[in-house]
């Protein structure tokens, strides 16, 4: 089997059917979410379909310049550009938007975003892991659930909400050990099919099915130990990390595998920062979502400690060779923290590190290139 963007595009299609089926015929809701703060486990138990508006394409961009300034962050312009010109079919299906309020680029951008479509904006407290920033997000978390059973007209019970727990504990379990695959002595995935298996963009109409095509995935990619073409094919190439901002364009992926590096694994937002967050199922529901989602370990929290475990975690499981650093034009927050990624790379693991920035523009593409074929050569590759 293949997994290329050829498969992720069927995996959408499919998606994206099913989920305006049950939008016309059975009158779910379809809710848009921005940001991993936002649980989707309370859009599902209020019967509501989430759905994932963070947009990696250049398309749009130019719209979006003419109200958002050139140097703001790509992924911010993208997904405004989109909602701008009303051309992306999920924003398109969307009834209401759920956003949080996380970098600067975004809350302003959601001002914009509210003339558009009917939003509701999540004020996420600042400060890691405290006491105090776990009750303020406990609160604004019984506001959407108060707001979704009003919009949805449906009872958001901590019956329901348990259910839609463990159904999605199951698909970060699923994908988790789908990336786990990579941590032996020979990784069995390049990050091009990581990212083609696991990243069908779309509703979330069915988790079930998901779990059974990662499932599927995985028991036909396990097979590849037994592979000697396959196991020649990837050894001795440079095993890399990708962290930083979240990988929505997917230029850099292609230029470091290209070149003869293999990704092993991705930190950054929907890769190893979040799979490895479980919501507790033996607590209160809305409680234990609040602790999990208030832990993720984001470059817009102060301080940011978890991440720098994180990454540390990964390369000596993953058996990481050299880490890259993906930064988008314009993100503060991930450009000033990259000093201290730089610090726990290099003196705290003794790894080479490299960071790139850029947009989802083709302009720089090939000085990307130099830069990273000279990179791996650092580790032979």
């Amino acid at each position: 089997m293949k997994f290329d963007r050829a498969y992720l595009t069927s995996i959408e299609e499919d998606i994206f059917t099913e989920g305006v089926r049950q939008k016309e015929s059975l009158g779910r809701k379809i809710i848009g979410i921005y940001c991993a703060f936002t649980p989707p486990e309370i859009i599902a138990a209020a019967g509501a379909i989430p759905v994932s508006l963070c947009a990696g394409s250049q398309k749009p961009v130019t719209d979006a310049e003419k109200h958002l300034p050139r140097n703001l962050c790509p992924l911010i312009k993208a997904s405004y550009g989109f909602a701008l010109t009303d051309t992306c079919p999920y924003f398109h299906y969307a009834d209401y938007l759920l956003a949080d309020a996380t970098c600067d680029g975004k809350k302003k951008m959601f001002e914009l975003l509210e003339r558009i479509k009917p939003l509701h904006l999540l004020q996420l407290p600042q400060t890691a892991e405290t006491e105090e920033s776990y009750l303020y997000w406990l609160n604004e978390l019984k506001k959407v659930k108060s707001l979704l059973e009003d919009f949805t007209g449906n009872t958001v019970s901590d019956e329901k909400l348990k259910e839609q727990i463990k159904l999605y504990n199951a698909c970060r379990d699923a994908t988790r050990e789908l990336f786990e695959l990579n941590t032996g002595e020979f990784p069995l995935l390049y990050g091009r099919e990581i990212d083609c298996i696991t990243g069908a963009r779309g509703f979330d109409c069915d988790i079930p099915a998901r779990i059974k095509e990662l499932k599927t995935a995985a028991s036909i990619v396990k097979e590849r130990i037994n592979d000697p073409a396959f196991i020649e094919s990837v050894k001795g190439k440079p095993r890399i990390l990708i962290t930083g901002c979240p990988t929505t364009n997917k230029k850099l992926l292609d230029i470091i595998e290209d070149a003869g590096g293999i990704v092993v694994a991705m930190e950054n937002c929907g890769g190893l920062k979040t799979l490895g967050l479980r919501v507790e199922e033996n607590d209160g529901p809305l409680e234990a979502l609040a602790r999990r989602y208030i832990s993720i370990a984001c470059p817009c929290m102060t301080p940011n400690e978890g991440r720098l475990k994180i990454i540390g975690d990964i390369i000596r499981r993953y058996r990481v060779d050299g880490v890259v650093e993906l930064t988008w034009q314009g993100c503060h927050t991930y450009n000033i923290e990259a000093y201290q990624v730089r610090e726990c790379v290099t003196s705290g693991h003794g790894r080479p590190y490299i960071q790139i920035e850029t947009d989802y523009s083709e302009n720089d593409i090939q000085q990307i290139r130099v830069r990273i074929q000279a990179f791996l050569e650092l580790m032979g590759g």
